[in-house]
């Protein structure tokens, strides 16, 4: 009883102390009994969240060409102003962004590389100690699923920052694997970039055999855990970063068919109002969505920062956020296309300017709700546009059309479908339609590296005038981040990234 207690005891208080039960003084001594433990100790120590302070997805956003800095005129500095060397380095993809995050006090909170590790920790720990505990076969079933999904999501997100794209240099050094909780063993060497994705592929083909074996009621519930058709739109993902184009097809048609989730029809939506702002599309309301997690401080730390206007009315104080959507991005979007106005948010007091986060839950002054809603998720339309990739790839153009056009139909107002695109036509303009669907949710970075690592330049901007203009040029080695120095002195058996000269 006394396991249970404190188990149930760290569940409770949200697990805030992750080394508190993954580094006992005894290895079995915070053991749960049975498996009903084991399932929500998961939702403390294996699920995204942003409430242990580490906000792991926040990286992101602040890498790829959908992201533009402010010409506001007027602004007086940040809302940290402290902090403005660690935006500014992150932005132009320095090599010593985390050194200077560090100094100004980002780094411990932000730490994407440890947050990301203590959840996979998380996972491990369940994997660990499920066939020792009390329950029956589907009890266990349902906890080793949902951590062998979570585990497979961790490396992914791991190996895409730290690692050579897949299709660029597979046997180049990727991260260290870690596949039990045990902490015999502190320091480890980098795997692989192959075998990071041979591990995820394997935890992704075991939790899907692991849920069909479960009854069908199980397999997917409308809730914040994994399921089934999350594993399939993964294993998609995954099969097309790894060019694998008839498997990655294989597994969005299963979660297109099998499943009952429906493209929502954009013409439905009423035009954003001061009441009723923006639809939230990262809830589990939507009918697209598959798997919502995270919070929206999870993915926006770096993206809600604002500037302060030097007001000749001294009642009135403007402020404007640091980041904009890109005018690449805007202008990406065709007339009647309805997603740049449902998507996209616009700023609350200048509406000329769109701000670079959308479908989440936003409050009537246009800014994030904190602490109620998700900050991303799983959705169907990721699936249409992972087969119509696929299957233009593969030269099934007849599929990618279908794909394609089923999508665009519930995003336009009076849609003619596209029938004549063929070869790299095709292809580039569905990796258009990914950018404009997918803006915002954390693709777009890693979409960069596997097209091919194209070179395209951002301006930073201060007080309204120009700073400097910053290139990545093409295959540049700040595709890949550099190992934080913190990391590489607790393991010297880490070997660092090749980094770019500084900019």
């Amino acid at each position: 009883m006394r396991k249970y207690i404190i188990i149930y005891v760290l569940i409770v208080l949200g697990c805030i102390s992750c080394d508190s039960f993954l580094e006992p003084s005894s290895q079995t001594e915070f053991v749960p009994e049975n498996a009903t433990s084991l399932n929500e100790m998961l939702l403390g120590e294996a699920y995204p969240r942003s409430t242990d302070g580490k906000a792991v997805f926040a990286l992101l956003p602040m890498f790829d060409d959908d992201i533009t800095c402010t010409d506001f005129v007027g602004g007086t500095g940040l809302n940290d102003a402290s902090k403005f060397t660690a935006y500014q380095a992150l932005y132009s993809w320095q090599p010593d962004m985390f050194v200077t995050m560090d100094n100004v006090g980002l780094y411990t909170n932000n730490n994407t590389w440890k947050g990301l590790y203590i959840r996979i920790r998380g996972a491990n720990a369940a994997l660990d100690y499920i066939d020792d505990v009390d329950g029956t076969y589907d009890e266990k079933a349902i906890v080793k699923a949902q951590a062998y999904a979570l585990r497979a999501f961790y490396y992914f997100h791991l190996v895409n920052l730290w690692g050579e794209p897949y299709n660029y240099n597979k046997k180049a050094l990727g991260v260290p694997l870690k596949t039990t909780s045990a902490m015999e063993v502190k320091e480890l060497p980098r795997n692989t970039v192959e075998e990071v994705y041979d591990l995820i592929m394997s935890d992704l083909n075991e939790s899907e055999r692991l849920y069909e074996s479960l009854p069908e009621e199980m397999r997917y519930k409308r809730d914040y855990r994994t399921s089934l058709p999350m594993v399939q739109l993964l294993k998609s993902r995954v099969l097309l970063y790894m060019e694998n184009w008839k498997e990655a097809a294989e597994y969005a048609n299963k979660v297109i068919k099998d499943w009952n989730f429906s493209l929502l029809d954009l013409n439905s939506l009423k035009a954003p109002t001061a009441k009723e702002p923006y639809y939230n599309f990262v809830s589990m309301d939507c009918p697209e969505n598959i798997w919502c997690y995270g919070s929206t401080d999870d993915f926006l730390t770096y993206m809600t920062i604002y500037v302060q206007s030097q007001s000749t009315d001294s009642e009135k104080t403007q402020f404007r956020r640091k980041f904009n959507a890109s005018k690449e991005l805007l202008n990406g979007y065709l007339a009647g296309d309805l997603r740049k106005e449902r998507y996209i948010v616009k700023e609350y007091e200048d509406q000329s300017r769109y701000l670079p986060y959308g479908k989440m839950g936003i409050s009537s002054t246009h800014v994030p709700i904190n602490g109620t809603y998700f900050g991303l998720s799983f959705r169907l339309s990721e699936a249409y546009l992972n087969l119509a990739e696929a299957a233009a790839k593969d030269d099934d153009e007849t599929t990618a059309l279908w794909a394609l056009n089923e999508l665009r139909r519930n995003r336009f107002a009076d849609y003619d479908d596209i029938q004549s695109v063929t070869g790299e036509e095709l292809v580039t303009l569905i990796r258009q339609e990914r950018r404009l669907e997918l803006c915002f949710e954390g693709h777009r970075w890693f979409d960069l590296r596997r097209y091919g690592m194209p070179s395209f330049s951002r301006e930073w901007w201060d007080n309204g005038k120009f700073v400097k203009r910053y290139t990545l040029e093409e295959n540049d080695p700040s595709y890949t981040l550099p190992i934080p120095q913190a990391v590489m002195d607790l393991n010297k058996k880490l070997v660092q990234n090749k980094l770019a000269n500084p900019r």
